[in-house]
C-alpha cells in the first residue's frame, strides 16, 4: 500500500474514530442534561404536591368554618340565640388565633350588608358590589375564591373564600366569608427555599396570582397571561411537569411542576430556574467535545470517562434524593392528618368543658344573687361542685388518651348507667335511630372508670348510628349479661379467669367485610368514608377495655350489622367507688402557711379554705414574691405552691427556699402528672417533707395533706419525710 493510500486510510480511520467519539460524546451529554432536567422537574413536582396538600388542609378548615356559619344561620332561624352566639365565639376564636392564615370570618346578609364579623368593633358595611357576594346571589353554589383585595372590614390584604348560606326553605340567605392572609401564605411559600431565581405561586385558574414566594406585594393580584404554556396546559391535565422557555416575570427558562386542586379553582405552581438547576451539568458537553477532539490522548479520554461516570452517579443520587424527599413529605402529611384528627377530638372535649363552665358560671351567679337564701346557696353550690367534678372527669379522660392519666375505677351500676345513657342517646342519635335496652334486672356491678366507660359507649353508639345512616336509620341495642370465664378459655383469649360483665352495642347497619373488620381497631384506621372519621374511637375503646382488665371484640358481617362487645371485671361486693389516696394519720393543728400561685382565683379559693380551718395564710403571686416573704422575719410552717408557674416553677422555688430554711415542709399542686420532673422531684423529696396533689383539690384533701406535713415537720428532723399523693 502506498504512502498516499496509508495516509488516506489513517486519515479515514482518524475521521471515523473522531466522528464516533464526537457522536458518543454528544449523545451522552444530552442524556445527562435530560436526567438532570428530569430530577429538577421531579423536585418541583414534589414541592407542588406538598403545597397542594397544605392548601387542602386549609380548605378543609375553611369548609368547617363555612359549616359552622350555616349552623349559625339555622340556629338564628330557630331563635336559638345562645347556640348562635356560641358558634360566633368559636368562629372568633379561630380567627383571633390566626390558624390556617385566617384573618376574619364574616357573614353577609341577603341584602349585601355585613351582618357579623369576627373582628372586634366591626360595623355594618355594604358589600353588595363585591364579586364574592354577587356570584352567589346569582346562583353559584360552589366554593368561590376571590382575587386579592383590601378588606373593607379589616383594611388588610385578603383573599375571600366564600360559600352561599341557605335558609330552611333552601332560599339564598347570604354569604359566609372566610378571609385568608395572602401575604402570610406567601411567607410560608418563601420559607420552602427553592433556590435563587426559583419561586412557588398560588393562583386562580384564570391566572390571577393569590400568593408568591418572591416579590409578594409586587405580584399580588397580577394576572399571568392566558397564552402562557402553564395556563394552556391546564386544559389537558390537572397535574404535571413542563419546561417553560420564558418565565412570566424574569424571562428566564423555568422547570415547573403544577397541581390543579379539584376542591377549588386554584393552581399551585413551583418554577425552578432552569439555568441554575442545570448548571452542574453544563460542563459535560464541552468536556466531552474536548475528549472527542483529543481521542488519541488516552489519559484525557479516560479522565473524561471518569468524569462522565461521576456525573452519572451524581445525577442518580439526585433522583434518589428526590424520591426520599417525596417519601418524607408524604410521611409528614400523614402525621399532619393524625394531628388534625386529634384536633377534632379536642373539639369534643371543648364542648364538654363549655357545659361544665356554663354550670359553674350559672351556679356562681345564682349564689351572688341569692346570697341571703341559705337553701338556694347550698343547692347552687352543690351544682357547682358537681359540674367541677364533671370537668375533672373530662380532663382525666383526655389525659388517659394521651397516656398521662390514670383510670379511677369504681363500682358501676349497669342498669342505672344504661338508663342515663338512653336519655342522652335518644337526643344525640336523632329520630331515625331507636335505642333499646336488653339487660336483666339485678345485674352485679362492674369495676371501671365510669366517665371513660360513658365516653366509650357514646362513641360506639355514634359509630352505629353512622353505619345505619345509609339505610335511613335503624335499631341500636345496648345489652348486658354476666359471663364466667374459666381458666384456659380460648374464645376470649387475653381474659383472666373470673366473672365479667359483658356489655354489647349492636346496630343494624351495613356491617364490615373481613378485610375492614381485621383493621377496625387499629389507631387512625377509620371505617367511615374518607374525611368523616378520625380512626381513634375503636382504638380508644380497645385500650380502655384492656387497661381496665377486660377485652374488646367486634363481630360484623356485610349487610347484617355490627356488634361491639366489652368485657369488664365484676366489682367486689364491698366496692363502693374510687377511694382517696391514703395519708398518714396526723392530728389537726393550725399553722402558718405560705401560699404561692400565679392564678389569683385559685390562690384566693385555696387561701379561704385554709383560713376556714384555722390556718394563718400569707399569699404570693409568684416565686420571687414568695422568696421575699421567706427572707422576712415571719416563720412559716408549710410552703404550698403551684408546680407549673412562669419564670420560676414550684420545685425551683422550694430549692431556693430551703437554702435559708432547710427542711421546710412543702405541698406542690399540679394540673397533671406530666408536669413532674421525676429526677428533680426525687431530689427535693430527699431534702425535706414533700407531698404532691393534682388539681382539682378538695378542701378536705388540702387540709389532710397540710396536717400530714405539719405533723412531719413537728415530729421528724428535716429531709426524712417523703410523700406523694394524687399524682
Amino acid at each position: 500500500m502506498s504512502h498516499r493510500m496509508r495516509a488516506i486510510a489513517v486519515l479515514s480511520a482518524w475521521v471515523a474514530c473522531s466522528g464516533g467519539a464526537w457522536f458518543v460524546a454528544e449523545r451522552q451529554a444530552a442524556r445527562l442534561e435530560y436526567q438532570a432536567e428530569m430530577a429538577a422537574l421531579a423536585r418541583a413536582d414534589v414541592a407542588a404536591e406538598a403545597i397542594e396538600q397544605n392548601l387542602l388542609r386549609t380548605l378543609e378548615a375553611v369548609e368547617s368554618l363555612h359549616d359552622l356559619a350555616q349552623s349559625r344561620q339555622r340556629l338564628l332561624e330557630s331563635s336559638d340565640t345562645g347556640g348562635a352566639e356560641a358558634i360566633e365565639a368559636q368562629l372568633a376564636l379561630v380567627a383571633r388565633r390566626g390558624r390556617f392564615g385566617v384573618l376574619q370570618v364574616g357573614i353577609i346578609g341577603r341584602d349585601g350588608l355585613l351582618t357579623w364579623s369576627s373582628l372586634p368593633q366591626w360595623r355594618p358595611l355594604d358589600l353588595s358590589d363585591r364579586e364574592h357576594f354577587r356570584i352567589h346571589r346569582e346562583g353559584y353554589e360552589g366554593l368561590f375564591v376571590s382575587a386579592p383585595l383590601i378588606g373593607r372590614a379589616s383594611d388588610l390584604w385578603s383573599v375571600q373564600l366564600t360559600r352561599p348560606l341557605r335558609d330552611s326553605s333552601g332560599a339564598f340567605a347570604g354569604v359566609a366569608v372566610v378571609s385568608i392572609n395572602p401575604l402570610e401564605l406567601g411567607r410560608d411559600l418563601a420559607n420552602l427555599q427553592f433556590g435563587a431565581g426559583s419561586s412557588a405561586t398560588v393562583l386562580r385558574k384564570d391566572g390571577i396570582i393569590l400568593a408568591r414566594s418572591s416579590d409578594m406585594r409586587h405580584t399580588l393580584g397580577q394576572v399571568i397571561k392566558l397564552e402562557m404554556p402553564l395556563i394552556n396546559q391546564l386544559g389537558t391535565s390537572h397535574s404535571g411537569r413542563l419546561r417553560v422557555e420564558q418565565g412570566a416575570f424574569d424571562g428566564r427558562p423555568k422547570l415547573a411542576g403544577y397541581r390543579l386542586l379539584a376542591e377549588a379553582p386554584l393552581l399551585v405552581a413551583v418554577a425552578l430556574d432552569a439555568q441554575r438547576e442545570l448548571a452542574p451539568t453544563a460542563f459535560a458537553r464541552p468536556a466531552l467535545r474536548a475528549a472527542a477532539a483529543a481521542i488519541s490522548l488516552l489519559g484525557l479520554a479516560l479522565a473524561a470517562l471518569v468524569l462522565l461516570w461521576l456525573e452519572r452517579q451524581r445525577t442518580q443520587a439526585d433522583l434518589e434524593l428526590a424520591r426520599r424527599e417525596r417519601e418524607a413529605m408524604l410521611e409528614r402529611l400523614a402525621q399532619s392528618q393524625r394531628m388534625e384528627a386529634l384536633g377534632r377530638l379536642a373539639g369534643g372535649v371543648a364542648h364538654d368543658f363549655n357545659n361544665v363552665l356554663q354550670a359553674v358560671l350559672g351556679g356562681a351567679k345564682a349564689i351572688q344573687r341569692r346570697a341571703e337564701d341559705a337553701k338556694a346557696v347550698q343547692r347552687m353550690a352543690g351544682i357547682v361542685v358537681e359540674a367541677a367534678e364533671r370537668g375533672a372527669s373530662v380532663t382525666r379522660r383526655l389525659l388517659a388518651f394521651a397516656r398521662r392519666g390514670e383510670l379511677r375505677a369504681e363500682a358501676v351500676d349497669v342498669g342505672a348507667l344504661f338508663a342515663s345513657l338512653r336519655e342522652v342517646l335518644t337526643y344525640t342519635l336523632g329520630a331515625n335511630t331507636q335505642v333499646r335496652i336488653e339487660a336483666p334486672p339485678a345485674l352485679p356491678r362492674l369495676l371501671a372508670d365510669r366517665g371513660q366507660l360513658e365516653t366509650v359507649l357514646v362513641n360506639l353508639a355514634i359509630n352505629g348510628r353512622d353505619a345505619m345512616a345509609l339505610r335511613g336509620g335503624g335499631m341500636l341495642t345496648l345489652s348486658a349479661a354476666v359471663e364466667e370465664v374459666p381458666a384456659g378459655d380460648e374464645s376470649n383469649r387475653g381474659l383472666a379467669a373470673g366473672t365479667y360483665l359483658r356489655l354489647g352495642v349492636t346496630d343494624t347497619g351495613t356491617g364490615m367485610d373481613p378485610a375492614v373488620l381485621a383493621r377496625a381497631a387499629e389507631p387512625f384506621f377509620t371505617t367511615k368514608p374518607k374525611g368523616k372519621g378520625t380512626g381513634l374511637g375503636l382504638a380508644m375503646a380497645k385500650g380502655f377495655a384492656e387497661q381496665s382488665g377486660g377485652a374488646l371484640r367486634i363481630r360484623s358481617q356485610p349487610g347484617r350489622g355490627t356488634t361491639v362487645l366489652l368485657w369488664l371485671p365484676r366489682a367486689e361486693d364491698n366496692a363502693t367507688g374510687p377511694q382517696p389516696a391514703p395519708s398518714a394519720a396526723a392530728p389537726h393543728r393550725a399553722g402558718r402557711i405560705l401560699l404561692v400561685d400565679d392564678a389569683p382565683q385559685v390562690r384566693s379559693v385555696l387561701a379561704a379554705n385554709l383560713r376556714d380551718r384555722g390556718h394563718a395564710v400569707e399569699e404570693a403571686e409568684n416565686g420571687h414574691a414568695a422568696l421575699a416573704l421567706l427572707a422576712g422575719p415571719a416563720a412559716f410552717d408549710v410552703l404550698v405552691s403551684d408546680l407549673a408557674m412562669p419564670g420560676m416553677d414550684g420545685l425551683e422555688l422550694l430549692r431556693r427556699a430551703r437554702r435559708s430554711r432547710p427542711g421546710l415542709p412543702a405541698l406542690l399542686v399540679t394540673g397533671y402528672a406530666g408536669d413532674v420532673n421525676a429526677g428533680r422531684f426525687a431530689e427535693a423529696a430527699g431534702q425535706g417533707p414533700l407531698l404532691l396533689l393534682r388539681k382539682p383539690v378538695t378542701p378536705e384533701e388540702l387540709t389532710d395533706r397540710i396536717a400530714t406535713l405539719l405533723h412531719a415537720g413537728h415530729t421528724a428532723p428535716p429531709a426524712v419525710s417523703r410523700g406523694s399523693s394524687g399524682a
